[in-house]
């Protein structure tokens, strides 16, 4: 079964996350649980809101990165700008139950596996 985290524990780990640059924060996230796995990259969702989304399994945590793309710069002869991702928060969630895979510590094969 996945730890438990309170919302204010949630809250003050995506608080954590939105103070450091994007990379920071993916290497950050990616140290926090061995088996970390990237869900998505870079992912449109709504309006101007790309997505990177990671699992941590063994934490039972969802996070989820959220970039903005803006316009620097003059336009060029065809009027077009320059952009670039913004990172402007971080989203800290519960793993969901169908997610959820539970390891074994020593050999790394999920545990009640039979693909393994």
């Amino acid at each position: 079964m996945p730890v438990l985290y309170s919302t204010a524990e949630l809250n003050e780990l995506a608080q954590k996350l939105a103070k450091m640059p994007i990379n920071r924060a993916k290497g950050y996230i990616r140290g926090l649980d061995r088996r970390a796995r990237l869900e998505l990259f870079r992912v449109i969702v709504g309006t101007d809101e790309w997505i990177t989304r990671f699992a941590l399994p063994t934490k039972g945590l969802r996070i989820t990165l959220v970039e903005r793309k803006e316009e620097y710069g003059l336009p060029d002869d065809q009027g077009h700008h320059k952009t670039r991702f913004k990172y402007v928060e971080a989203r800290v969630e519960p793993l969901p139950e169908y997610d959820y895979h539970p390891y074994n510590e020593r050999s790394g094969e999920r545990v009640g596996s039979s693909l393994s």
